[in-house]
């Protein structure tokens, strides 16, 4: 009798144990049901932004990048200078041309948004080394390798102090953010069957240099080399914004 009494016991610890069990299972099932609800209308909502964000065009951000000088154009006064949004993107002041550090931060800074922007219109584009800030005032940023932090322009933008110039690896970093981009939006292209002649930029690139120059052999002081660099760099931005642009816009803005 005793014996049948401690089995009985037993069995009914077991059960409870057992009965423990179930509701804690049945409460693990109610939660992980109610976050992976959670997750799956997140994701619904990020893939419903991707969607959104695929469909939009830059005829609704302005993005008017000129390259091209007229027989109007007083470059004695303005200086030969590509331009973005009527800023002049270029390498260096130049006091005569009435060119200063704010106008040129302003330039470089329209330049990174169109990389930005661009690199949103490609979600599946991802820089391992190179990421751009482009709203940090009063200039543009370039992150390499999560660690170190470039001025895309100058951190001051008065006083003597400072060099004439944007600094030269921030320009090298800048262009290998765009080579990639690039070299991204043509193999997309290839993939898809719609590869043509104007997928490729006007200036062929690389991470290091553009129009077979290679910028990590020039020096600071090589103004002309740098200015040349920029002009190419210029031409293949409008590149990029005219290839995501529908082709009545495009006819107007170049």
């Amino acid at each position: 009798m005793q014996d049948q009494n401690i089995r009985s016991r037993s069995i009914s610890e077991e059960e409870d144990r057992a009965m423990e069990s179930l509701n804690a299972l049945e409460i693990d099932t109610h939660t992980f049901g109610e976050e992976s609800h959670l997750v799956t209308k997140q994701c619904s909502g990020v893939m419903g932004e991707i969607d959104a964000l695929s469909k939009v065009q830059l005829s609704s951000i302005p993005f008017h990048i000129d390259v091209d000088w007229g027989e109007g154009v007083r470059t004695q006064t303005v200086g030969r200078y590509p331009t973005i949004n009527n800023l002049r993107l270029a390498y260096r002041v130049n006091q005569k041309a009435g060119l200063g550090r704010k106008e040129i931060c302003a330039a470089w800074n329209q330049a990174a948004q169109l990389i930005t922007f661009t690199s949103g219109l490609n979600p599946s584009f991802s820089s391992s080394n190179v990421r751009i800030i482009p709203l940090s005032y009063p200039c543009a940023k370039i992150v390499f390798q999560g660690q170190s932090v470039h001025n895309l322009g100058w951190e001051a933008l008065d006083g003597e102090d400072e060099s004439p110039h944007v600094p030269s690896l921030s320009i090298t970093l800048f262009l290998a953010l765009l080579s990639e981009l690039s070299d991204h939006i043509i193999n997309s292209s290839e993939r898809n069957g719609a590869f043509h002649a104007s997928t490729s930029p006007p200036f062929p690139m690389t991470t290091t240099s553009i129009d077979s120059v290679d910028v990590t052999c020039l020096g600071d002081i090589d103004t002309a080399s740098w200015s040349s660099v920029v002009f190419c760099l210029a031409v293949n931005l409008r590149w990029l914004s005219q290839l995501v642009l529908p082709s009545d816009v495009r006819q107007v803005i170049t």
